[in-house]
C-alpha cells in the first residue's frame, strides 16, 4: 500500500534495488558533489524491531514512478518479474524478522532430509509440503500426550535442481519437547540434524538468512509457513525525528541524511543518539546517479543488562 503523509500519496518501490552503489570507497569530495546534485525530497525512516534486533532503513519517497531510479521500478504491470523479485525479497526479510521476534537459544533448529525411497519428485513442492505438515501433526500429537500446547514453528522448504540440492526442510521450533522425540516424528530419513538455536551479535539473523538464501531453495509462495499465534515484528515509518532521544523538537529525516551520508561513523553516531538503549552493529550507505539520492541502512541490537 502507498504511504500517506499530510495529504500526500507515496508510491511503493524497491529502494534497495534502486540504491545499490556503495559510498564506502568514494572520495569525500565526490560524495559532497553528489549530495549537492540531489533534489529536495521526502525521506522516510523505517524502524523494524524483532526480538533483540533493531533495523533502521532510510530512503526517499516519491509520488510518481518516473522519479524512481529504473532499478527500483518494480510496481508496474509490465514488470512482473521485478515485482515477483520484490515480493520474494520482502518475504525472506519477513521470515528472518519473524524468527528473531519469536525464538531464543532454548528453541530448536531442525534440518530434515529424504532417503531415496521417500524423496519427492523433482519440482513437486506440494508433495514436499505435505510431508512437513504430517510431521507437524505428529509433533502436536506427542505434545498433547505430554500436556503441551501445539508447537510454535517456522519452516522453509529448500530445493534447487540446478544446484543439485535435494529436497530438505529447515524448521525453527520451540524447544518445549525433548529433541529426540521431535526428531522421531520425521519418517522420511534418518540422516537429519537437530540442534539448539544459538544467538550471536545479530541474534538469529545469520541462521535465518542461511535457510532462506536464494540458491538454496525453490521459488514459490508456498515454500515457507508458520504456526498461528506468532508475534509479528514491530514496523514503524516516520518522516521526522528529534536530534537525540531526549531533545525537544523534530527535524525532517532528510536533514539528518546530509550528515549521515558522509560515512559509517556519522551513521553510528546518529543511531546512538536516537536509540541510546541499543548497541550499534553495522551500517551501509548507498546511492544512485539517476537522482543523486541515498538509501541508508543500519542494524542495532538491544543492550543487555549487566
Amino acid at each position: 500500500m502507498a504511504k500517506r503523509k499530510r495529504g500526500m500519496t507515496f508510491i511503493p518501490y524497491d529502494y534497495e534495488a534502486a540504491y545499490n552503489k556503495s559510498l564506502e570507497d568514494m572520495h569525500e569530495f565526490f560524495v559532497e558533489q553528489l549530495f549537492k546534485q540531489g533534489k529536495k525530497v521526502v525521506y522516510a525512516l523505517k524502524e523494524i524491531r524483532a526480538g533483540d534486533q533493531f533495523e533502521i532503513e532510510i530512503y526517499p519517497q516519491f509520488k510518481k514512478m518516473d522519479e524512481v531510479p529504473p532499478e527500483g521500478r518494480s510496481i508496474k504491470k509490465d514488470n512482473d518479474k521485478a515485482q515477483r523479485n520484490l515480493n520474494d525479497k520482502n518475504a525472506r526479510k519477513y521470515v528472518e524478522r519473524l524468527i528473531n521476534e519469536n525464538f531464543t537459544d532454548r528453541d530448536l533448529w531442525l534440518t530434515f532430509t529424504y532417503d531415496n525411497e521417500h524423496l519427492p519428485p523433482d519440482g513437486d513442492i506440494d508433495a514436499a509440503i505435505k510431508n512437513v505438515q504430517k510431521f507437524i501433526r505428529r509433533v502436536n500429537y506427542q505434545r498433547k500426550k505430554r500436556g503441551l500446547p501445539n508447537a510454535r514453528y517456522v519452516y522453509v522448504t529448500a530445493y534447487n535442481p540446478t544446484e543439485e540440492i535435494r529436497w530438505h526442510h529447515h524448521i525453527v521450533m520451540d524447544g518445549d519437547m525433548d529433541m529426540d522425540v521431535v526428531e522421531g516424528c520425521w519418517k522420511q530419513s534418518s540422516r537429519n540434524e537437530v540442534r539448539r538455536l544459538q544467538k550471536d551479535e545479530n541474534g538469529l539473523t545469520g541462521m535465518a538468512k542461511y535457510i532462506v538464501e536464494e540458491k538454496n531453495r525453490v521459488k514459490s509462495e508456498k515454500r515457507w509457513n508458520s504456526s498461528q499465534g506468532l508475534r509479528d515484528p514491530d514496523i514503524k515509518v516516520v518522516h521526522s525525528k528529534r536530534p537525540t532521544a531526549k531533545a525537544g523538537g523534530y527535524k525532517k529525516i532528510g536533514t539528518y541524511v546530509e550528515t549521515m551520508r558522509k560515512g559509517h561513523e556519522q551513521v553510528r553516531e546518529q543511531m546512538l543518539k536516537w536509540y541510546p538503549d541499543f548497541d550499534f552493529t553495522d551500517a551501509g550507505i548507498y546511492y544512485n546517479d539517476f537522482n543523486s539520492m541515498f538509501y541508508i541502512r543500519a542494524r542495532m541490537r538491544k543492550r543487555r543488562q549487566q
